[in-house]
């Protein structure tokens, strides 16, 4: 599974990676600083996005191939959105065991399990 990060600062989205890698090393992580981004991102064709809620001209819709968009709010603590298998929620104060349960989802949703 591809997940493309792209929150700012530099610093999250580097933990985020290495936490990513060390429990699932099999998953795929792009860091990119966020939008516009460069051609190598849009060509990494994502499964996920992890993004900033407030980030600029990204498409409203999830782009093709991408299954799941979380998008984390700075609001004093980190709340995050998370767009999945055609619905929306909101996770306050969310956790890196909620961004692998919402990976571990997309993952299955990847290999069209249904669950």
């Amino acid at each position: 599974m591809r997940i493309l990060i792209t929150i700012t600062p530099r610093l999250y989205r580097e933990v985020l990676a290495l936490s990513i890698h060390r429990r699932r090393p099999d998953f795929d992580v792009l860091l990119a600083p966020p939008w516009p981004l460069d051609g190598r991102a849009e060509r990494f064709e994502p499964h996920v996005l992890v993004q900033d809620a407030d980030e600029a001209g990204l498409p409203p819709a999830l782009p093709g191939g991408v299954l799941c968009r979380v998008q984390l709010l700075d609001t004093g603590r980190m709340d995050a959105t998370i767009e999945l298998d055609g619905t929306a929620s909101e996770v306050h104060d969310v956790c890196l065991e909620d961004l692998f349960e919402v990976l571990e989802e997309a993952e299955s949703l990847s290999q069209g399990d249904v669950g």
